[in-house]
């Protein structure tokens, strides 16, 4: 019953953020909903153990926008992925300093909470090292609330209506079409589990469902209430990480997060300001730079009909620079 109640709650929410208008409102609305509720000690229950399946509907939902066309703008994508690496480093060394030295947080917990990379693996990354988990979990959900919210907030100055852009983009598909869809996805999913991929819940249905469609095997178009349903789902599992969160113990990193989200927005705005310059869209590179979450800035993205291809990329090779990084630093921690 909870669960139904739970659900029914998240889609009261993203049906009211779309009836006032609010950017992604289909992720946001269920997202500070079910929050809300959360903070008001009201049982919230989300199943959890879907998410990895949806994240893999999302990856192949991804996928589906690839086509040869691709191979035609690799080049002009090239400029922009050799600079993000540097960017990334730019952003971990500021928030490393608002970490460690102004809220005076653990050498490992400061080093792994300002890393860009999936709340999933940071999370186990901290706890293999003996940092503090809980406020690594806390820095990357406030990261990722507060990037979704002035992202989607900054798109909606660059396009009409945000609200209604998915219904335009994104069309009923026939049931075979899903069927595609979820195959492809569970084959991705398993696939990227068995190679050890980075993010492979995500990444692994991405990889083969581009693939696929890049070389013309299969070409399926993705279905308007499916892409809802993952907004509602992945917005309402964030909300869930408020809780059981006592005060005391959600002000210090959410103070943390709020901070070092801010002054992580200076190098973003220095690399958008020069990448501005080799005639990139500008809305573009803010999708693609921004440092949230990956699913959640690739349905911003499908969500306002954005080049899905090119933010995608950037966030696929944004986590897997993070991962090896923080592989890197792991070695180093352990020693220390």
């Amino acid at each position: 019953m909870n669960y139904l109640f739970s659900i029914f709650l998240a889609i009261i929410g993203g049906f009211l953020a779309y009836k006032i208008g609010i950017p992604l409102p289909w992720m946001l609305g269920p997202l500070f909903f079910t929050g809300f509720f959360c903070a008001l000690k009201v049982e919230i229950k989300i199943p959890k153990k879907p998410l990895p399946i949806v994240r893999a509907l999302l990856g192949c939902v991804i996928g589906t926008n690839f086509t040869n066309e691709i191979f035609i703008n690799i080049n002009q994508i090239g400029k922009s992925l050799f600079l993000l690496p540097i960017f990334v480093i730019m952003m971990i060394l500021c928030t490393y300093f608002i970490l460690k030295k102004i809220m005076n947080y653990d050498k490992k917990t400061s080093l792994i909470g300002s890393m860009p990379g999936g709340l999933n693996e940071m999370v186990l990354l901290v706890s293999e090292i003996g940092g503090n988990e809980r406020i690594v979990t806390l820095l990357n959900t406030t990261r990722i609330i507060m990037v979704v919210t002035i992202v989607s907030i900054l798109t909606h100055l660059f396009t009409e209506d945000l609200t209604n852009k998915t219904s335009e983009i994104l069309y009923f598909s026939h049931l075979d079409e899903l069927f595609f869809i979820f195959i492809i996805s569970i084959i991705g999913f398993f696939t990227g589990k068995i190679l050890s991929i980075p993010g492979y819940s995500i990444i692994g249905p991405m990889l083969l469902s581009s693939f696929l469609h890049a070389f013309g095997f299969i070409n399926v178009t993705p279905n308007i209430l499916l892409i809802i349903f993952i907004q509602i789902y992945l917005g309402s599992n964030l909300g869930l990480y408020f809780k059981g969160i006592k005060l005391q113990e959600f002000l210090g990193p959410v103070k943390a997060g709020f901070l070092s989200t801010l002054i992580s927005f200076i190098p973003l705005c220095l690399f958008l300001y020069f990448l501005n310059f080799f005639g990139y869209d500008l809305l573009s590179l803010i999708l693609s730079y921004a440092p949230g979450g990956q699913a959640e800035m690739c349905i911003l993205t499908l969500s306002i009909g954005g080049d899905i291809v090119f933010v995608s990329i950037h966030h696929v090779f944004r986590v897997f620079f993070v991962i090896i990084l923080a592989s890197l630093f792991k070695k180093y921690l352990l020693k220390s």
